[in-house]
């Protein structure tokens, strides 16, 4: 029973580092391809779109793919310490607090952009990379309690 749970425990972990890995692959692949993939969406819909909406998508996507590229560099550097039975060590701490800066500068810059924009859905967006960048820097300062503990713990043994 034990070994199934360590052997569940490493899979799951190990499967987080994969599915974020390919997560990052698709990610490079669409930022590459990102202007053939807006035109070819906008030819499709039948969305009108000045070229200056155009010109504002692909700023936006732009500009809010190298802070989504680190965060999620940061989540699959969490994901491997933990996969590796570094939970509570400072490095962890800090991928938390950069995926924190991160999100609230995804929601920032969506919040920004969707001035030129006439939709719902970047409210939506903005909101959820709100609550991450609120949820991650909650758990970066657990982690911090956290390792304090540790450290008083293993001082005192």
């Amino acid at each position: 029973m034990n070994k199934l749970k360590k052997l569940l425990k490493f899979n799951l972990s190990h499967m987080a580092c994969l599915f974020i890995s390919i997560i990052m692959l698709i990610g490079v692949g669409i930022y590459v391809g990102l202007p053939w993939l807006i035109d070819f969406y906008i030819d499709n819909t039948a969305v009108e779109v000045s070229p200056n909406t155009h010109k504002v998508m692909i700023s936006m996507l732009y500009s809010i793919g190298v802070p989504t590229f680190i965060s999620l560099a940061m989540a699959w550097l969490l994901t491997m310490n933990i996969s590796k039975g570094k939970s509570f060590i400072k490095r962890n701490v800090t991928c938390l607090r950069v995926i924190s800066i991160c999100s609230l500068v995804i929601a920032v810059m969506v919040q920004f952009f969707s001035t030129f924009l006439t939709s719902f859905f970047p409210l939506i967006i903005t909101v959820i990379f709100l609550l991450l960048a609120l949820l991650s820097a909650v758990f970066a300062n657990l982690f911090q309690t956290a390792i304090k503990y540790k450290e008083e713990n293993d001082l005192t043994v």
